[in-house]
């Protein structure tokens, strides 16, 4: 079963101003400046082209950088450890061309860093000669064979932290506020609107450094700042420990850390949210809900 959050998120969202009117519609920040993107049609070709060469799925190699290219390139980037912006700058560019002369090596073609159809071709050889499904995409299991490694592991949370995470939310479940929005006794009381100030303790207690941040908007701010914001387009890879944003651009009110995904729904442990009892008290809840861009806005990854 599905339960609202109360509606009465609005009032610490739209006190943030123009300001946070501004950076919400543009999904932006305003105050750090974005990396420098590929501006020539032949640099999105290139990319995209790797990055399908590579199982990243961006498309028609059209040289237009649409969603499907957005998300492709988001995905290169959280698994390389890079600034998750899904734009098409010089890093990203040097990533997949790193990569993609990684598996032509092996492939024993010439190295250019660009996946072309004959590089597609030395693939497919390799893998029909080490009994692998010979399509000439150098998916997980043909890197793995070849020995290159897909994803970076040092900037990717360990099961154990993750479940730190989540225990430590848990342990707040029933925990309830006074008047004035208070919470008696617990570190992220504020006496305002406090589901921002408990989600962002929850990751400090877990040892994760994260400043102390009383708004949704502005937790979305910091992870879109230090490559942790993963989109609306990727909310199917939440994952217990996460925090998720509840929402849309220019409206985001809520957040909660996720406890579990099962199929299209996902378990939020929140703070700042109404019992799903009925009794109509305010407090640290877990709250099931379907796991859609019409609830979620996304994900901040640990």
């Amino acid at each position: 079963m599905t339960f609202a959050v109360r509606p009465r998120h609005r009032k610490g969202t739209a006190a943030l101003g123009v300001l946070t009117a501004a950076v919400a519609a543009t999904g932006m920040l305003i105050t750090t400046p974005s990396p420098a993107v590929a501006t020539t049609t032949s640099d999105v070709r290139l990319a995209q082209t790797d990055l399908n060469g590579l199982a990243y799925s961006a498309g028609a190699a059209d040289g237009i950088p649409g969603a499907r290219t957005k998300a492709a390139t988001e995905s290169f980037q959280s698994d390389r450890c890079l600034s998750v912006d899904g734009m098409i700058g010089p890093q990203t560019l040097g990533g997949l061309k790193s990569v993609v002369k990684q598996v032509q090596a092996k492939a024993k073609v010439a190295a250019d860093g660009a996946y072309g159809s004959g590089t597609a071709g030395a693939v497919q050889r390799y893998q029909r000669a080490h009994h692998l499904s010979a399509d000439g995409i150098a998916g997980p299991d043909t890197m793995k064979s070849m020995g290159i490694t897909r994803v970076v592991p040092g900037c990717h949370t360990t099961s154990a932290l993750r479940t730190k995470i989540v225990r430590i939310a848990k342990s707040q479940i029933g925990v309830t506020e006074s008047g004035g929005k208070c919470v008696p006794g617990k570190p992220y009381s504020i006496c305002a609107d406090w589901c921002a100030a408990f989600a962002t303790w929850v990751w400090r207690d877990a040892g994760i450094r994260i400043p102390f941040m009383k708004s949704v908007p502005s937790v979305y701010d910091w992870a879109v700042a230090h490559g942790k914001w993963v989109g609306t387009s990727r909310l199917s890879t939440a994952r217990p420990g996460d925090l998720i944003i509840f929402g849309r651009a220019g409206y985001r009110y809520h957040i909660g850390v996720v406890d579990h995904v099962s199929g299209h729904t996902v378990r939020v442990i929140s703070g700042n949210t109404a019992n799903p009892n009925g009794s109509g008290r305010i407090g640290v809840y877990g709250k099931t809900y379907t796991l859609s861009s019409s609830v979620f806005y996304g994900l901040v990854r640990p």
